[in-house]
């Protein structure tokens, strides 16, 4: 006769398990392969995906905090993917856990209110909405002198005083 499994070993009971966000970043803050630079609490940059700001920060981290945002350029698109540990997300496909929402708006302003909309209004990670507009932004301009042509050494020779 085959043994019976014990309970709680089912694959959906594993799933919903998971460790503490402040365990993660216990075990990451200071022992993790993305850190990059001095790694003092106080001036660590780290490039792990899911983090917007790129500081070493528990607020910001893709890695310990269950809900990330993370703005792309994907070619001349920006993409916000957002990363959700919770029921729906199984523990063994990790691809599973993520959502990715395509921003291929022409202004920076409908870039934004998209973005918003995404986030602050359906409560998802308020707090990182500033970050993500910013990041959002940044990548936006850069596209926009890519498609022109400029460089920033261009730019910034054009802009000195003879």
């Amino acid at each position: 006769a085959r043994p019976r499994a014990r309970e709680g070993s089912s694959p959906r009971d594993l799933a919903s398990m998971s460790v503490s966000p402040d365990l993660v970043w216990a075990c990451v803050r200071n022992n993790s392969s993305f850190i990059r630079g001095v790694r003092k609490p106080c001036a660590s940059f780290t490039t792990e995906p899911g983090n917007l700001t790129g500081r070493n920060a528990f607020k910001y981290s893709g890695l310990a905090n269950k809900k990330t945002l993370d703005v792309r350029a994907n070619g001349d698109k920006l993409k916000l993917t957002m990363k959700v540990k919770g029921i729906d997300a199984v523990a063994h496909k990790p691809k599973a856990s993520t959502r990715t929402c395509a921003l291929a708006k022409p202004s920076m302003r409908a870039v934004a209110k998209s973005m918003k909309r995404v986030t602050s209004d359906t409560f998802y990670r308020a707090d990182l909405t500033q970050a993500a507009l910013a990041k959002a932004s940044c990548l936006k301009a850069a596209q926009s002198r890519a498609a022109a042509g400029v460089s920033k050494k261009e730019k910034s020779k054009r802009n000195t005083r003879k």
